[in-house]
């Protein structure tokens, strides 16, 4: 009886050691996953920030007719071709067909804008995926995340060409303040996105994994490895993704190809109002209002205000307590004249605001924080359905309330916004 009970009080004392030797014999590992998950941890801890990326991509139009006019075969090769000179695995597979069939189909007025405002961007997006050493073919990524519209702001908040989350801005270093939201800064919004697909790549060591991490999350690709059995590459991982992920690197592809053989496919680009290299960028030493700018050196009001979409009030700040410098994008043509009339330009602001002050620039919370909903579920209510009435995704609500399942209760008051 003595050694019975003497045992048992031995097993109940060591239990959680036990558990862990039991845990660690059955429970498999997959370095890829577990190595992951620490990078990305220790990346984020060491910034005392979390972040969510969070981009909604609609589903490829699945029932579209076959109106690209060519062959599987001869869009299999032209992918190769590209693929050839890529570090990119841009495979044909149907879902990537489906997504060429999106663009070049319904969609070619769409696409004819999108290769029109590419004069203006790649130049941007080339120099700094030249500047990190990656790959050129990531330029076409702000085609499905924002139709590369700076402006672009998606249901849930995210903003700019690469569509931040406003945690995920703030952790790249973005200002986002009552008069500056950088997420649609399309120079500082390109080098965090660079950064940023630079670090899932440094974690996962794959490109396509590292956009699949731009969309759904670092956590969720680790998630779907371990599912996987440890698989390593995204298609391999792919029926493990969240829904949005598994169409977001064929979508990607997609537009790869259409960008690349738009004219073979009698696209039209519809030119922009200015390219790149037309446009110079100018350092504000002192707060300047853009209208002022395009009163004073005779541009036109909405052209100024597109080449400077991260100016909220459509205010450049002067340099602040710090010596941070704001600076402003302007034709080349008007640089004659700025050089000429740049005191009266400052000095006109600085006697509109002396009669009209602007408000004190107080940091903003998050986008999504101002507009906070709760919907109460009733009879015959589902996640799928609430999701649907407010434009969110079930992992959203699952987020925002603690679910890790599908179940919910009648008369329980659920988080639908942010």
């Amino acid at each position: 009886m003595m050694m019975r009970r003497f045992l048992l009080l031995f097993v109940i004392a060591n239990a959680p050691v036990l558990q862990a030797a039991v845990m660690d014999s059955v429970v498999p590992k997959f370095p890829l996953a577990s190595r992951a998950d620490s990078a990305y941890a220790t990346w984020l801890t060491s910034r005392a920030e979390q972040t969510f990326v969070h981009h909604a991509i609609k589903g490829v139009d699945t029932n579209a007719a076959d109106i690209l006019g060519v062959s599987d075969a001869v869009i299999a090769q032209r992918l190769a071709t590209l693929d050839q000179r890529s570090p990119m695995d841009l495979r044909f597979t149907p879902d990537v067909k489906n997504s060429i069939q999106f663009y070049l189909g319904r969609r070619k007025e769409f696409l004819g804008r999108v290769i029109g405002r590419s004069s203006y961007y790649f130049p941007i997006f080339e120099a700094a995926l030249d500047r990190y050493n990656m790959p050129m073919e990531l330029k076409y990524l702000p085609i499905i995340e924002s139709a590369m519209n700076p402006s672009a702001t998606s249901p849930v908040g995210a903003k700019g060409l690469w569509q931040f989350m406003y945690a995920t801005g703030k952790l790249q270093g973005l200002e986002i303040s009552s008069y500056v939201d950088e997420r649609m800064d399309p120079y500082k919004s390109t080098d965090a996105a660079c950064r940023y697909l630079k670090k899932m790549y440094d974690i996962f060591g794959s490109w396509e994994l590292a956009l699949a991490a731009y969309n759904a999350g670092p956590g969720n690709v680790s998630k779907a490895i371990r599912y996987s059995g440890g698989r390593t590459t995204y298609w391999e991982i792919r029926p493990y993704l969240p829904k949005e992920t598994r169409n977001y690197v064929p979508a990607y592809i997609g537009a790869v190809y259409a960008m690349n053989y738009a004219g073979l496919h009698g696209v039209k680009a519809e030119l922009p109002p200015t390219t790149f290299f037309d446009v110079d960028t100018i350092n504000a030493t002192a707060a300047v209002g853009l209208y002022d700018v395009a009163a004073v050196l005779s541009i036109d009001s909405t052209l100024i205000t597109v080449l400077n979409p991260q100016y909220k009030l459509h205010h450049v700040p002067g340099p602040n307590k710090d010596g941070k410098i704001y600076s402003f994008v302007i034709p080349k043509a008007a640089m004659p004249a700025y050089v000429a009339f740049s005191d009266t330009l400052y000095a006109t602001t600085a006697h509109r605001l002396a009669k009209a002050p602007l408000p004190p620039p107080t940091q903003v919370a998050s986008s999504s924080s101002s507009s906070t909903k709760y919907h109460t579920v009733r009879s015959g209510d589902t996640l799928g359905a609430i999701a649907k009435k407010y434009g969110v995704r079930v992992s959203d609500i699952q987020r925002w309330n603690g679910i890790r399942g599908t179940t919910i209760r009648i008369g329980q008051k659920l988080k639908v916004k942010g």
